[in-house]
């Protein structure tokens, strides 16, 4: 693709382009990316890309890997190695490079994969291959590995550290990290490792020296303002805020795009409405919390969103839809994780869900 074109159908092409090469690299920086940023502007040197707000900004160049692969999308997509520069919702677009600065006093390193990132990818890539793919997926959100040696009394072991985002540290259960090992220390064990424990920790947040000044500006930004605000924030858990909403899992942000895709493809006049999270008094006096309400036509259905901890409650879960059922709720899906990562399968899901809920 060809660069030094700032039009807007030039502009839109080079975006979706690069959106699509992000996309192939990791869903989370995508999401950011294709919900809250545009490109501005791009030429032989520089990329200049806006986001629509400042929250955004912040979480985007918080979150360790995410500039690395846009670096790496921007080169992929326009065929060109290329300054990428962020910019916020109140700053102004650089015609140029900045003055003073020239194209060529930015160096740009060609970055291979570490040996760690090679082997990560290969863990979950035979995960995929062994027909887990259910583990494959979650391998997707784990930011990096770390190889650590450890030491008690005389002996001494290598521990195996997935350093994942906070808010999916629990899906990473000890059944799920029993079905990776065994693969992750195969793998290791090409590379002269010899891996004896495996865990996923929080990753650590990125801060500067104005750290304070961020952290005001995220307390007082955007709040979420439905229920879930209230029922999950007292987890302790980092909360993930779309359209004033709050959600529990990067799954459950797919899971909503999805809806509203299909909302917009309706005539106003028989669209959907999408509620996320919110809180009820079900049957004899329960308050729960579903993932979704969605209404369409008079009618209400729900849909879960479900992760690797469902895999032994099948029987808990049997009974909580039966409360919806006898509650007035009858049109009820279940969505597993494994399912939200590929949009095409995921609208279908979600379209089945609506045609049910539109005819029965």
């Amino acid at each position: 693709m060809s660069v030094g074109v700032n039009g807007g159908a030039n502009l839109l092409e080079h975006w979706a382009a690069i959106l699509a090469a992000v996309k192939e690299r990791r869903r989370f920086p995508w999401i950011l990316l294709s919900q809250n940023a545009q490109l501005k502007s791009s030429d032989s040197s520089v990329v200049v890309v806006r986001f629509e707000n400042n929250n955004s900004l912040e979480s985007f160049n918080g979150t360790p890997g995410c500039m690395d692969i846009l670096d790496e999308a921007v080169q992929s997509a326009m065929g060109a190695k290329c300054k990428v520069l962020l910019i916020g919702p109140n700053d102004p677009t650089p015609t140029a490079v900045p003055m003073g600065i020239s194209a060529k006093a930015w160096p740009i390193v060609e970055k291979a994969p570490s040996d760690l990132e090679v082997m990560l990818g290969q863990t979950a890539f035979l995960l995929h291959e062994q027909g887990n793919s259910r583990v494959a997926t979650l391998m997707l959100d784990v930011e990096r590995i770390e190889i650590l040696s450890r030491e008690e009394g005389y002996a001494d072991w290598k521990e195996a550290n997935l350093i994942v985002p906070p808010f999916l540290v629990s899906r990473f259960t000890e059944a799920v990290l029993e079905e990776l090992k065994p693969v992750l220390c195969t793998v290791a064990d090409r590379r002269g490792i010899d891996i004896s424990t495996v865990v996923a920790i929080p990753a650590l947040p990125s801060i500067g020296p104005d750290w304070r000044q961020r952290l005001q500006s995220q307390l007082s930004g955007d709040a979420a303002s439905n229920q879930a605000r209230r029922s999950k924030s007292q987890t302790g858990k980092p909360l993930i805020v779309r359209d004033g909403c709050v959600f529990d899992s990067l799954e459950e942000v797919r899971v909503y795009d999805a809806l509203k895709r299909a909302q917009a493809a309706l005539s106003s006049d028989t669209t959907i409405s999408i509620f996320p999270l919110p809180t009820g008094r079900v049957g004899a006096g329960n308050m729960w919390t579903p993932d979704f309400v969605v209404i369409r036509g008079g009618r209400a259905g729900i849909i879960e969103v479900d992760g690797p901890h469902h895999s032994g409650r099948r029987g808990a879960d049997g009974t909580r839809d039966r409360h919806w059922r006898n509650s007035g709720v009858v049109h009820i899906e279940r969505i597993l994780v494994e399912e939200t990562s590929d949009d095409a399968e995921l609208d279908k899901l979600v379209q089945v869900f609506l045609k049910r809920l539109r005819d029965h």
